[in-house]
């Protein structure tokens, strides 16, 4: 945590721990020593808690008040909610005005790397598409994204989560009969039927284009997934560089294929 960021996160957290008696809740969920508890005042030591270390060990705190607010709060009237997400935007402005690499989620629960927010909006664009089309896309991406951007990454996760983002509205679309439904199948399908697909986008001569971007990007991320299977010769674990591409590029097809983007001729 950046010295200037120090006072400012600790006061949110001392003031947000206080208010919704996170103090355990938090403790378990990270698993922290029972001294803590057995403080005069647990609020302030989980505030004011660091560790040479264990540089993370602030943001994990962060990270656990805010999914600990929101796993308490659900269900909860409309009003405690806005409280808490008002909470929420104000940890959101100190860590943007104090130029920290991290932000809060969307949702308001849990920490994420900040990105450029261009590339934020483009896959806000596909969550929204994929929901429309099938909830569970919407809900992979966004688990995608977590797991890619959160603050403990897991590339594997992240990487599978995107796949399935993608079969959730591909399988469906392309192959609406099929009993075992893959994204590797669809490809297949769309590679061996590209007569019969178009893009909405025009061609250099000002025609549908054709389909092979496409099946180019689904096959990247098909074969890109190299932790699928264990004991193949190219089997390899995913890297955190992997997974965000994988993220971003089913963002982009779960938005094109959603929004009627690959046609039927």
């Amino acid at each position: 945590m950046p010295d200037h960021l120090d006072v400012p996160i600790r006061e949110w957290l001392y003031e947000v721990l206080r208010k919704y008696d996170m103090a355990t809740p938090v403790a378990v969920r990270l698993k922290l020593p029972s001294k803590i508890l057995k403080s005069r005042d647990p609020y302030a030591e989980l505030a004011t808690l660091d560790d040479r270390m264990n540089p993370m060990l602030r943001l994990e705190i962060i990270d656990a008040t805010l999914g600990c607010v929101q796993q308490a709060l659900q269900g909860a009237d409309w009003h405690s909610q806005q409280m808490a997400a008002s909470y929420a935007r104000q940890l959101a402005g100190i860590l943007r005005e104090g130029d920290s690499a991290f932000t809060v989620s969307e949702d308001g629960g849990k920490l994420e790397h900040r990105i450029d927010e261009t590339l934020h909006a483009t896959y806000d664009k596909a969550v929204d598409a994929g929901a429309a089309k099938a909830a569970a896309a919407a809900g992979h991406l966004r688990a995608a994204f977590t797991e890619a951007y959160g603050i403990r990454p897991d590339p594997s996760a992240a990487y599978s989560r995107a796949v399935k983002a993608v079969e959730a509205v591909a399988n469906p679309q392309f192959l609406p009969n099929a009993p075992e439904p893959t994204l590797g199948k669809v490809r297949d399908h769309l590679d061996q039927g590209r007569h019969k697909y178009e893009m909405v986008i025009a061609d250099r001569a000002g025609a549908p284009a054709g389909i092979e971007a496409v099946v180019a990007m689904i096959s990247l991320l098909w074969r890109g997934q190299r932790d699928r299977h264990e004991g193949g010769p190219t089997s390899a674990p995913v890297t955190q560089e992997a997974a965000e591409t994988a993220v971003h590029t089913a963002a982009i097809l779960v938005h094109w294929i959603s929004t009627g983007s690959i046609r039927r001729k």
